[in-house]
């Protein structure tokens, strides 16, 4: 999901090789015309205010060829912005370039309040010959936003296996395993910054240039996130179960069960609404590739039992009667993350600010992620612990996650396998949660401003 902020972004896009001609070789009209290149569609971001300057490197490029002939260079004024070529003024229109080169560099920046689609047109020719028809270039001018992203994933509570000859023993921990849908929508709300070797460039009337970006060495940056979360996923609750009988009994034959009543920890489906808010340092935080991200997290977590109290379970051969002790319930987590981010998020894109900084304009999802936090959780009052006095609502959490992108789909799709454990400070049963399989939804993207 993507949301994107007002600042300077520069689009790098493959460089064609280039390569000279010997030194004084004389231009030769001979051979075929030179074929374009044109790249593809470009992205570039919404420009609010003058401060900020939206700038996007393109390569012009024609495909290599044998010809000894300088290259000509021509493009045409888009219609919602302004674009120069290989550092000459924006008022040239055209450029003769060395024989054997194979692209010039040039940069775009949107009009200020410009948004949508803008095009350009370019062609080429060598030097004394005819020029090739004219390519379109195709700018996309993005509006900020905030990122969302819908995903599916099952979840597995695991089960204890008690002796099915203890009828008086019923599993500690109920488990299932049942689809996920979390709908999810985050905002970055601070981005990594690196500072401008040249910050006076930032307020440079021109457009600027790939070279003028140039930033200073640093070690770290500063992250941060805020999401909400909602849907339906599986989560252990404290419940009353009560042993109808064997699996038997309930088919037709004379075992009245035991009647046995417990208080135990049960998988049941909740409708959730979540928050959470993490600050991290990021380390190689230029945003183009992974970087990593250290810091705290906190998160609420308000949730309701969409299962009935006339639900029944299957556990060690017994029939099982599940009451949630309380349908509505909270959860309150604090502490620490280590996340190493996806490499795809627009690494193709440099911001810089009025103030002369750097910055991307999102990259937040995560190929793993590693939580360790305490957790209070109103959902697991009243259990058995270690301790007779202990309370079974403060709990230890940790949790990982792995979502390796699947790069042969479109959207940019993850698989994705993880776990949370989590048990009581003073003991008991741990409950552990399995999340597996792969977004297969494709529906993230940026929600307009």
């Amino acid at each position: 999901m993507k949301h994107l902020k007002s600042a300077t972004a520069v689009v790098l896009l493959v460089l064609i090789p280039m390569t000279s001609a010997r030194a004084g070789e004389q231009a030769v009209a001979a051979g075929p015309g030179p074929v374009l290149v044109p790249p593809p569609k470009i992205v570039s971001f919404h420009r609010p205010h003058d401060a900020w300057k939206v700038v996007t490197t393109i390569v012009l490029a024609i495909r290599p060829t044998t010809n000894t002939s300088e290259p000509v260079f021509r493009w045409t004024d888009p219609m919602y912005g302004k674009i120069a070529c290989n550092g000459l003024p924006e008022s040239t229109h055209d450029v003769t370039m060395p024989a054997g080169t194979t692209s010039i560099d040039c940069t775009y920046q949107p009009k200020v309040g410009a948004k949508g689609i803008d095009t350009f047109a370019y062609d080429a020719a060598f030097k004394n010959s005819a020029f090739t028809p004219q390519e379109t270039v195709t700018i996309e001018v993005r509006e900020r936003g905030l990122r969302w992203e819908f995903r599916t994933n099952a979840s597995t509570i695991t089960s204890d296996a008690p002796d099915p000859e203890a009828l008086a023993e019923i599993p500690s921990i109920i488990g299932g395993t049942s689809q996920d849908f979390l709908f999810t929508i985050n905002w970055q709300t601070i981005r990594p910054k690196r500072k401008l070797v040249d910050t006076a460039l930032a307020n440079r009337a021109s457009v600027l240039r790939r070279t003028d970006l140039d930033v200073k060495d640093s070690l770290a940056s500063q992250s941060a996130n805020f999401l909400i979360e909602t849907g339906v996923q599986s989560e252990a609750v404290a419940a009353t179960v009560t042993d109808i009988g064997s699996v038997a009994t309930i088919s037709g034959s004379s075992d009245s069960g035991s009647g046995t009543t417990s208080d135990e920890s049960v998988a049941r489906r909740n409708m959730v609404l979540r928050g959470e808010f993490n600050y991290n340092a990021g380390f190689n935080a230029d945003g183009l590739g992974r970087f990593v991200e250290v810091g705290g997290v906190g998160k609420g977590t308000f949730s309701t039992v969409l299962d009935s109290d006339e639900s029944f379970k299957e556990a060690a051969g017994r029939v099982l009667q599940v009451v949630p002790k309380d349908r509505t319930a909270y959860k309150l987590d604090g502490g620490v993350r280590f996340a190493i981010k996806q490499a795809h998020e627009m690494d193709t894109t440099t911001l810089v600010n009025p103030n002369g900084q750097t910055e991307q304009p999102t990259n937040i999802e995560n190929i793993f992620l590693f939580e360790l936090m305490l957790r209070f959780d109103s959902s697991l009052s009243r259990l058995a612990t270690d301790s007779t006095d202990g309370d079974s609502r403060r709990r230890w959490v940790f949790r990982a996650e792995f979502s390796p992108e699947l790069g042969g789909l479109p959207g940019h799709m993850l698989s994705a396998i993880g776990f949370e454990v989590s048990r009581a400070w003073d003991g008991g049963a741990p409950a552990v949660k399995v999340t597996y399989g792969v977004n297969l939804s494709a529906t993230k993207g940026i929600f307009k401003n």
